[in-house]
């Protein structure tokens, strides 16, 4: 498991499109949702991230914004994002 903050992002485990992809969303998030944040990300597989957002579990509309995010970047990496 990656523990991360804003600033800074370990990739261990993840392979180079899991990177990219990570990296893509985390840019994405941090200019349209500068408040959220990655509280940490794992390798599930090949082509398959989990990862875990920091918000207020009662504001619906940050987390289905996220997921809009988390798709457009799927659409250019390929690599699936499943939040936990």
């Amino acid at each position: 498991m990656i523990t991360m903050n804003q600033h800074l992002v370990s990739n261990n485990h993840l392979n180079t499109a899991q990177k990219k992809t990570l990296q893509l969303f985390k840019k994405k998030l941090a200019q349209e949702m500068p408040n959220l944040r990655i509280a940490w990300a794992q390798r599930y597989n090949d082509t398959i991230i989990e990862l875990h957002i920091e918000y207020d579990k009662r504001t619906y509309r940050k987390s289905l914004k996220a997921s809009q995010l988390a798709a457009e970047v799927e659409d250019k990496t390929g690599v699936i994002m499943i939040f936990r």
